[in-house]
């Protein structure tokens, strides 16, 4: 089956194979279409250069940038060749991978088999790495040639070509000096690292001979860490940045209205999901749960605070994933909230709401709406918001009622939301979910068989849907600002700022 729109490359699915071709342009050729720079502003300060050792959206997006990983992904959620050619699951425990010939990286050192292998083994072996825990079901990594790795997982792993996605591949010369190695890092990708300054910016400079003949288009590219939209957006209106990321619904108009900027966005691959805390009075009644989410009016919230940048949410995995199902929307209906609480003996109830100080797009305004809709029933709220270390310290000792937070797919699969959220290993430091049904539906819904994984997931779905372990109030909208001398931006569903193919007029 051929896929339309994707230059160079073809690929099969279904059978979990992807094979990819590649064109050849003289290196010269490439050099001279590469000029000029681009400087983005980012909404989060990077605080490593090791790709396996964060889970920020910020640093993947520098990182994409210096490292490539086997596998990406596009923004319409299919996952496409980058150093692996192809691949493919042999079983329900085994898979495949045919890596790229000719790639070096931008010290001259071949990309091979033996890069893959220390890099998969590193991230699961080291487990102070933060993506660690990720890789621990595999059992044996194998270099079968130079082109050719096998990997061996304890249990079923489908969602293991989605999380690759997220791995940069390393040399194998990383690991005998780290320190050294990732102060100034070597990858494969369309930019060599230049410099870092802590907590302001990394630079970046063209890797002239990048294996992807269309990348880089520019010379040099630089990434400034600027955590106040307000300063962002400044920037960018004095011409100072390019492109900046997380713009909120009402300073829309006034970017649109700025000569030389416009504003991109895209339904994003997040959810948001106020989760309750299960081990507290109120969390642990299921006609609690029920009376406050019958209680928020979900399109009040999308249409006048989100001013419309947001989408009703119809099941916990946003359209466009696998396990994506339509469940139908959540009801609001304040009398039937009042008589749940009634039935459920509670004349008076409070709840505590703790926020991420600032994360997430009119927080605070919609915290305030939501403690409205809920005193209209009787509900109490004290909203308690927080810096951002202290809330998620707050969560994991278990200090809350109900906690503001979203979740972005960002390896564009589900299983590691159901896997840190719903499973009791996962759980235990967070909500205290524990519920045996839907642990046993994780774990069959990680075999390769994508109808397998789509069936679980739904039923998992249905579960959720009903118990209201959380409540899910809408789905996100990714919003960037641009310079209009850019040339083939993407807005991206997962947050990410990619630049690879970016020119500058």
């Amino acid at each position: 089956m051929g896929a339309p729109g994707l230059s160079r490359r073809q690929f099969v699915l279904g059978s979990g194979t992807v094979v990819a071709a590649t064109t050849t342009r003289p290196r010269a050729a490439r050099a001279q279409a590469r000029r000029g720079q681009i400087i983005a502003g980012l909404s989060e300060r990077m605080l490593t250069l090791d790709p396996a050792n964060h889970y920020s959206i910020s640093s993947t997006s520098v990182l994409r940038h210096v490292y490539d990983p086997l596998l990406d992904v596009t923004n319409d959620d299919r996952f496409v060749p980058a150093l692996a050619e192809s691949w493919k699951a042999i079983n329900n425990t085994t898979w495949r991978f045919v890596l790229r010939k000719g790639v070096r990286f931008h010290d001259g050192t071949p990309f091979t088999a033996d890069s893959v292998v220390f890099t998969l083994k590193r991230v699961r072996d080291n487990t102070k790495l933060i993506k660690s825990f990720v890789y621990q079901d595999i059992d044996e990594v194998r270099k079968d040639d130079d082109v050719t790795v096998t990997v061996t997982t304890k249990r079923p792993f489908g969602s293991l070509p989605a999380h690759l996605t997220m791995l940069g591949m390393l040399p194998p010369t990383a690991g005998t000096n780290e320190e050294a190695f990732f102060a100034k890092p070597v990858g494969t990708g369309p930019f060599r690292f230049a410099s870092w300054t802590h907590g302001d910016h990394v630079e970046l400079e063209a890797n002239a001979g990048y294996w992807r003949t269309s990348a880089p288009k520019v010379d040099k590219l630089t990434f400034r860490f600027i955590p106040e939209l307000s300063t962002r957006a400044a920037a960018l209106r004095a011409g100072e940045i390019h492109v900046i990321d997380r713009v909120w619904p009402d300073m829309v108009s006034t970017l649109k209205g700025t000569s030389g900027i416009k504003v991109h966005d895209i339904p994003a691959v997040e959810a948001q999901r106020w989760h309750f805390q299960l081990a507290r009075e109120a969390g642990k009644d299921p006609r609690v749960r029920k009376a406050v989410s019958l209680a928020i009016d979900r399109n009040t919230i999308i249409k006048e605070l989100l001013l419309g940048y947001a989408r009703p949410v119809v099941s916990p995995v946003p359209p466009g994933l696998i396990g994506h199902t339509n469940l139908g929307q959540k009801p609001y209906d304040p009398d039937r909230a009042r008589a749940l609480l009634k039935q459920a003996g509670h004349q008076s109830l409070t709840l505590d709401f703790v926020l991420m100080k600032d994360l997430y797009p009119k927080q605070l305004e919609i915290a305030q709406a939501v403690a409205a809709m809920l005193g209209d029933v009787g509900i109490k709220v004290n909203i308690r918001n927080l810096e951002i270390a202290t809330a998620r310290e707050q969560r994991t000792a278990g200090n809350y009622d109900l906690f503001f937070s979203g979740w972005a797919h960002m390896p564009h699969d589900p299983d590691w939301y159901f896997g840190q959220w719903f499973t009791r290993a996962g759980a235990e430091k967070m909500t205290r979910f524990n519920d045996p049904r839907v642990e046993q539906l994780i774990a069959e819904g990680r075999v390769p068989d994508p109808k397998v994984r789509q069936q679980k997931y739904e039923e998992i779905q249905k579960i959720l849907w009903e118990d209201e372990p959380e409540i899910w109030p809408y789905y996100s909208v990714a919003i960037y600002a641009v310079s209009d001398k850019l040339r083939n931006f993407e807005a991206r569903r997962d947050y990410y700022v990619l630049l690879h193919e970016v020119a500058i007029a």
